[in-house]
């Protein structure tokens, strides 16, 4: 499934600025094609609106800032799902310069995770001490 994150979130948004976002970042499901491939007039039709104005000024909110980190989250995972599956292949074969390169993503995806963990450790600690009656 391509980011189920980006989609879970956008359920929660104005079915406007929904289409809206979907339409700008060409974000497919099986439902939308025909938003995708609408021009601005008729986009602008259908969503009953006289200009992009609402929604230029709603790319200026925590809102679709969080929409957009989501969405560049999922969208950088796949691109280095597919450059690891280049880099990977290519040390297969004996590239020194991919096998380096395969070495150094293995250490820096293994510092991340230790990282990861010490956040979440964190976190759980938080979330025991606020559970605390006091």
């Amino acid at each position: 499934m391509r980011n189920q994150g980006i989609h879970k979130a956008l359920e929660k948004i104005d079915w406007r600025k929904r289409a809206y976002f979907m339409r700008k970042f060409q974000i497919r499901t099986a439902k939308n094609a025909h938003i995708l491939n609408m021009t601005d007039e008729e986009f602008l039709q259908w969503a009953d609106r006289r200009s992009f104005t609402v929604f230029h000024n709603w790319e200026q909110t925590d809102e679709y800032f969080e929409l957009y980190m989501l969405y560049m989250k999922g969208k950088m995972q796949r691109d280095l799902e597919t450059v690891y599956d280049i880099v990977s292949e290519k040390a297969k074969q004996g590239d020194e310069k991919a096998v380096r390169m395969f070495l150094q993503i293995h250490k820096d995806m293994a510092q991340l995770q230790k990282a990861m963990n010490r956040t979440q450790t964190k976190h759980e600690e938080v979330q025991e001490e606020d559970d605390l009656e006091i």
